[in-house]
């Protein structure tokens, strides 16, 4: 296998969910992707094998052999490549061998599932409200996807986490934090830059120079001590803030009941048929693996299509990696529906 660190960006837009993401998130995110390369002849997964990244064919030829080989080929140019390889869960169910030299791009597949959730859930705001979609809005958004702060905010938490943010304007010069001082509330940069120092007086020293979409404050709030650094701003700008409280609850997942495949395959052979099963990925994704007799409800239209939906069923809501049927179950129970994740 031949490494690379070469991203083609235009490459990754080809793919799903990136083709959602704006061209600066896409920069951002080429960090964390490993390009390489593999001859003809060679297996990049076997079936059965626990995979933690995703692949996605960026150029060759490869065929997908199932456990009664059955082979699917795909060739990196052609119309169905569009999803990352035998992207179903952690376990692959095919295993992958290469017809031609090819190159790949994979990444985390947790990392992946996040970013997926984010860009879904980014539409669902965009369609609720006409002014969210902006430059700004987006540029700040967009920075925190790599943050490593993000991943740790549970997934059913991150469309309460968009809303609450609260907007402030801020000057140059101004003091945001201070060395010492009790923490209160966690910022993100909207617009504008800001110097982090350490010490005081003579003493005093540069540690970093920060912009739009940079996180700051969260140490203090997550060890519950003091600021270890002094946050001034170095332009006029904005700030988004969450308060402490709302920090803290957004940090704390929330119970999410879940049901296995085994456990809902004797639920409906009991002839369950309150049982309703829900996909929430993205249409092409559902037709290209889907779970018979499930109904593709995509998570960024899930609160519209909620108005049509009975309280009387059982629901049960599946995706691949997990984030997004947790965030929808979370959304469903909020608005008091009875709805279960399916874990695969």
């Amino acid at each position: 296998m031949t490494e690379s660190s070469s991203i083609d960006i235009k490459h990754l837009e080809g793919f799903i969910p990136f083709d959602y993401l704006t061209t600066a998130c896409i920069h951002d995110l080429a960090s964390q992707f490993r390009a390489h390369e593999l001859e003809k002849g060679k297996i990049l997964f076997k079936r059965g094998a626990e995979d933690s990244e995703c692949h996605f064919l960026v150029s060759g030829e490869i065929d997908l052999a199932d456990e009664n080989f059955n082979i699917s080929k795909i060739a990196a140019e052609s119309e169905d490549n569009y999803l990352a390889l035998d992207n179903s869960s952690h376990i692959h169910r095919t295993s992958a061998i290469t017809t031609s030299s090819c190159q790949f791009y994979s990444i985390n597949r947790d990392y992946l599932d996040l970013v997926t959730t984010w860009s879904q859930l980014a539409e669902d705001l965009e369609e609720q409200d006409p002014d969210f979609e902006d430059t700004e809005n987006l540029d700040w958004m967009d920075a925190l996807l790599t943050s490593p702060l993000f991943t740790q905010v549970p997934a059913a938490n991150i469309q309460k986490l968009l809303v609450r943010f609260k907007e402030q304007e801020v000057i140059i010069g101004q003091e945001i934090i201070k060395e010492g001082d009790s923490g209160e509330e966690f910022y993100v940069i909207k617009d504008g830059r800001a110097i982090v120092t350490q010490g005081d007086g003579n003493k005093e020293k540069t540690v970093a120079a920060i912009q739009t979409g940079a996180c700051f404050g969260e140490d203090a709030l997550i060890s519950e001590s003091v600021r270890n650094a002094t946050v001034t701003m170095a332009s006029n700008g904005s700030l988004m803030i969450l308060g402490k409280q709302d920090f803290d609850e957004l940090l704390k997942k929330p119970i999410i009941k879940s049901i296995t495949l085994e456990e809902l395959h004797i639920q409906m052979d009991e002839g369950d048929s309150g049982t309703v099963l829900i996909d929430v990925r993205r249409p092409q994704e559902h037709r290209h693996d889907r779970l018979k007799g499930s109904e593709n409800v995509p998570l960024n239209h899930l609160r519209e299509k909620l108005k049509t939906m009975s309280r009387d069923f059982h629901y049960v809501v599946c995706c691949d990696g997990g984030r997004r049927s947790e965030v929808a179950a979370y959304i469903m129970t909020e608005s008091g529906f009875n709805a279960v994740c399916l874990t695969r």
